[in-house]
């Protein structure tokens, strides 16, 4: 790989980090929630209703989720400097996306309003700031994530419990504390996210005196840099790198079953190579509080805690493995979602060894210009992919890259809406498996 051109990547990159992350996948929270509607017409203005998967400032454009069920379609819409509401959109949430026809087939949005969750009548917000110190203090607490517990498992708030808003919905006041009085906290997805909102207004309807709602959800609470804690089950069986970061010595006596020995002043060297989007969960003494921090700063997207630490999995009886540690590279394969190429298959393409398939590059051409451009690639920027669809066979396999995945995302629904055989490499390519000879300009 030629290390001197993706050195200079992570400055370009950044930005397309902070607004788009390195995928556009459904959050399964929505599916219980409104479902999106297809484009129409509201006050005599072309509207898109749904969920927003991915934001590229790079290329100026939005894709937002349409239409019911199997019909539903991830639409491309463009944006520029005189959109209205751009500021609070970001991937994951609910909005309607006003927009007007320009050329031939160019949507551009002209507004963007998100659908925000509305509090229960009577109800009040609670804020990170404010929760976090309420949870430090360990005062008495309950706190709720409505999320679907796959969510959960992932990554939760610390102390929370699992009550999935079907849950609370069939067991009523069986789910909840007998003392009405209890301070009860419900969050889930974020501000568009109208999980907690209905699960708060369940608590009031029963009769609980104390209720508050975390309207803006797990995804602020990460974006805070504040703890988040996975599952047992989800450490124990899930696609994650398990990181021991205590002295070697305490991880020779008993370690998380699979876990990796990387003692924290050597992690930094460890990681080096590992994909960004890969699961990471810490578990270690004092520092692992400024672990998870600085992971998330250097570009790391899932990081979380092993709830009570090393003596907390212990407690709860999960599995350990003691004496010597045989893996020491720190290895993690990406379970492929709907829609991604592996990077076998990517380099066998870009390569020229699959003659069928055709690697596509929608980066910009500023960029292709400055950092260069994988050999057998041809470059489409996603703001031209519509017009230039023509360039394109269907009776052969197209791959779409970018920098980080948020754009090839948006560029295969665009594809796969016209009807080629697409896939997409959500992949940041400064990591080092993303090893492909690369064409300077």
């Amino acid at each position: 790989m030629n290390k001197t051109f993706f050195h200079l990547l992570p400055l370009c990159l950044m930005a397309a980090l902070l607004v788009g992350g390195c995928g556009a996948t459904k959050q399964d929270e929505q599916a219980q929630g409104p479902v999106a509607k297809a484009s129409g017409q509201e006050s005599g203005q072309l509207v898109y209703e749904g969920e927003i998967t991915s934001v590229s400032e790079r290329a100026k454009s939005i894709s937002i989720v349409v239409g019911k069920g199997e019909a539903a379609k991830v639409m491309m819409v463009k944006f520029d400097d005189k959109t209205k509401g751009m500021n609070s959109v970001a991937k994951g949430r609910m909005a309607k996306v006003f927009y007007e026809m320009r050329g031939a087939a160019d949507a551009f949005a002209t507004e963007v309003q998100l659908k925000l969750a509305k509090l229960p009548e009577g109800l009040t917000e609670i804020k990170t700031a404010e929760l976090a110190q309420i949870i430090k203090d360990q005062a008495k607490l309950m706190v709720y994530d409505s999320r679907p517990k796959t969510r959960y498992d992932q990554a939760h708030l610390p102390g929370a419990i699992s009550l999935p808003l079907p849950k609370l919905e069939e067991q009523q006041a069986a789910a909840l504390p007998k003392d009405k009085n209890t301070p009860l906290v419900f969050y889930c997805g974020g501000i568009t996210c109208p999980l907690s909102p209905a699960a708060a207004a369940i608590a009031k309807k029963l009769g609980y005196t104390n209720i508050r709602v975390y309207n803006e959800g797990e995804p602020e609470w990460t974006k805070s840099l504040l703890p988040t804690y996975s599952s047992n089950d989800f450490i124990l069986n899930g696609n994650v790198v398990v990181i021991d970061l205590r002295p070697s010595h305490k991880a020779l006596a008993g370690r998380i079953k699979g876990a990796y020995s990387v003692p924290y002043e050597s992690l930094e060297n460890k990681l080096g190579d590992v994909a960004r989007n890969a699961p990471l969960v810490l578990y270690g003494d004092r520092e692992v509080i400024d672990a998870a921090k600085e992971l998330r700063q250097d570009g790391f997207s899932s990081v979380t805690l092993v709830q009570g630490g090393y003596e907390g999995w212990v407690k709860a009886k999960g599995a350990i493995e003691k004496g010597p540690i045989f893996a020491t590279e720190i290895k993690w394969v990406r379970k492929l979602g709907k829609g991604e190429v592996s990077i076998a298959d990517f380099r066998k393409a870009v390569s020229g060894e699959d003659k069928d398939a055709i690697v596509v590059d929608a980066r910009t051409k500023e960029e292709v210009a400055e950092l260069g451009i994988f050999k057998n690639a041809i470059n489409i920027p996603l703001d031209e992919i519509p017009a230039r669809m023509n360039e394109l066979p269907k009776d052969k396999k197209i791959y779409v890259h970018c920098s980080t995945g948020a754009r090839a995302d948006m560029a295969y629904n665009e594809l796969v809406n016209a009807g080629f055989n697409t896939k997409f490499l959500l992949l940041n390519i400064q990591d080092a498996e993303c090893d492909c000879e690369i064409i300077r300009p």
